[in-house]
């Protein structure tokens, strides 16, 4: 069986020597026709140089007016496999439209349903085959933009079938960058069933689906926060505060999500315990108001220098502290996107590509090649650059809008505990915390807790705390 093995391996690597030796002498000519680069590009991909080839591929459907064959649409489906879409993202709707790629009906879908056009994102994904490699996304997708919709019950549909596909596709022999996607995106649409039910109102069910999201998917410490508005809405306001507590693990460091405090202030507020919504607005304010004016004058002044970002993530990588605390915080969570990851993948993917490259030795078509794939790294770490930027962005906004919600809770705290002390209401000595206090589920166990985190507990731990309503 190993001796089978080998022989499989030699025959790939002589196959792939011979497809880049056949583009090295059709390289060669002195003028080259669309039919010759259409040619080069098919052998470079058979000889395994994805990314060299990319500017050409963009080249070749910008300059050709017609369809791609099916040899030269096999070879960019491959490209697209390896390379991911988001390179090809920047060609205009109408030059892409020319190729029948599953993938690229993708890259128009994604764009349609960014702009809006939700009914002519849903066209473009029925044309991509259910056999297709893309296909656990597409559902994905679909799922999305007919909730969005209001099909709330084709939105189930088509999340059930992604969860179910993108499991087998996973349990399939495949690389382990491709498995890790694929189980991300099985874990995505468990949660857009759990979204779903609570759009429709069904807290319940959602809570439930909600735990069928292991802890140790990589969505989870996200997912985590939704969970907690569901309690909310159940009016399990002690559950609410017990999940919301899980962010405070050391193992949660990379989250940065300042609307955890407002819904611990929004839950303080909903058991009448003014003084302890209080202490989370005004602690809010002290630990991130000056931070998040630092953060805006520094977005302000670095504008949309997307190398500058890209450098400052890498700087963050080697260990180097960013210019801000606050910033150090946001770029922990940046790195841990699913997005990021999968350029940072491709960029890595990319650089390997380049040192095979080097290895080849001076030619008229490696040299040629290297020019390609320097545009192309460029390219990855300008998009890199601007996902660090648009990161950045993101959580100064939810820092404005968190700031706003705690200015109304602070208000509206100081006002409930002056009633109060007219009332004089109050109750000294009585216990706060109680267990009979505590609503669980079949799904949900009991802990105590002992100040401190264990990996087993967090996101199952539920306050004690009596309603002072």
């Amino acid at each position: 069986m190993f001796s089978k093995i080998i022989l499989l391996l030699a025959l790939i690597s002589s196959t792939a020597f011979a497809s880049f030796e056949t583009a090295e002498r059709n390289f060669s000519k002195r003028s080259m026709s669309q039919a010759d680069y259409r040619s080069v590009i098919i052998e470079l991909v058979n000889a395994g140089y994805y990314f060299s080839v990319v500017p050409w591929m963009k080249d070749y459907l910008v300059k050709n007016n017609r369809a791609l064959d099916s040899e030269l649409e096999s070879a960019f489906e491959k490209i697209l496999n390896v390379t991911g879409v988001k390179t090809f993202e920047s060609l205009p709707d109408s030059i892409l439209k020319r190729s029948k790629s599953g993938n690229i009906h993708y890259i128009l879908a994604r764009r349609l349903f960014t702009r809006g056009e939700n009914n002519e994102a849903l066209q473009e994904l029925k044309k991509i085959s259910a056999a297709h490699s893309s296909y656990p996304f597409v559902a994905n997708m679909k799922g999305t933009i007919h909730s969005i919709l209001g099909n709330q019950k084709e939105a189930l549909t088509q999340y059930a079938d992604c969860v179910r596909i993108s499991e087998k596709e996973a349990g399939r022999d495949k690389m382990q960058i491709q498995q890790a996607q694929l189980l991300i995106n099985r874990d995505y649409c468990l949660a857009g069933i759990a979204r779903v039910q609570f759009a429709m109102g069904d807290y319940t069910r959602a809570e439930l689906h909600y735990l069928d999201i292991s802890k140790d998917s990589y969505i989870w410490p996200e997912i985590l926060f939704e969970e907690a508005w569901t309690s909310y809405y159940i009016k399990n306001y002690n559950r609410t505060l017990g999940k919301l507590v899980s962010y405070k693990a050391p193992v949660f460091d990379f989250i940065f999500k300042p609307e955890v405090e407002v819904l611990r202030a929004l839950t303080y507020m909903k058991m009448c315990l003014y003084e302890d919504a209080k202490k989370t607005a005004d602690g809010f304010y002290d630990e991130l108001l000056n931070p998040a004016k630092a953060l805006r004058r520094f977005i302000m002044s670095r504008g949309k220098d997307y190398r500058y970002y890209y450098n400052l993530m890498a700087d963050h990588e080697g260990l180097k502290p960013a210019p801000l605390p606050i910033i150090d915080s946001i770029l922990k969570s940046v790195k841990k996107d699913a997005a990021y990851m999968e350029m940072k993948n491709s960029l890595s993917q990319a650089l390997a590509e380049y040192t095979e490259l080097q290895k080849k030795g001076k030619s008229r078509l490696n040299s040629q090649l290297t020019r390609n794939l320097q545009t192309v790294l460029d390219e990855y770490r300008n998009t890199l650059g601007a996902y660090v930027r648009s990161g950045l962005v993101a959580k100064y906004a939810e820092l404005y809008a968190a700031f706003q919600g705690m200015s109304y809770i602070k208000l509206e705290a100081l006002a409930q505990r002056k009633e109060r002390l007219y009332q004089s209401d109050t109750l000294p000595g009585k216990k706060r915390g109680d267990v009979k206090y505590i609503d669980r589920n079949d799904k949900q166990y009991f802990w105590n807790f002992n100040g401190e985190f264990w990996a087993d507990e967090l996101g199952d731990y539920v306050f004690a705390l009596r309603s002072e309503c």
